[in-house]
């Protein structure tokens, strides 16, 4: 049963952000919203480091990819079947 709850956290995007993004969450408590999406707020701090060349675009991509992938794992019945789509995807973090 520890493990479960171990996978549920690892697959819950809001309360267990991948350390693989410190960077981009560092970033984001510059940010003018506490809830900013990094997609179209005013003063954002992770889109500013973009333009600025601090950070790549690429990453930005990848962070929400990986966001929006959790979220959709998270929401599916068949806990089994998601925690092997994450490690095919190779999202699965111990």
């Amino acid at each position: 049963m520890k493990s479960n709850k171990k996978v549920i956290e690892i697959m819950n995007p809001e309360e267990n952000t991948p350390d693989t993004f410190e960077d981009i969450v560092k970033l984001s408590t510059k940010c003018k919203f506490t809830n900013c999406t990094h997609n179209t707020e005013p003063n954002c701090a992770v889109k500013e480091a973009i333009l600025k060349g601090a950070l790549p675009q690429e990453r930005l991509i990848t962070y929400h990819r990986d966001k929006n992938e959790a979220a959709y794992v998270a929401n599916q019945k068949n806990k089994t079947k998601a925690i092997d789509y994450m490690k095919q995807r190779k999202l699965f973090r111990k």
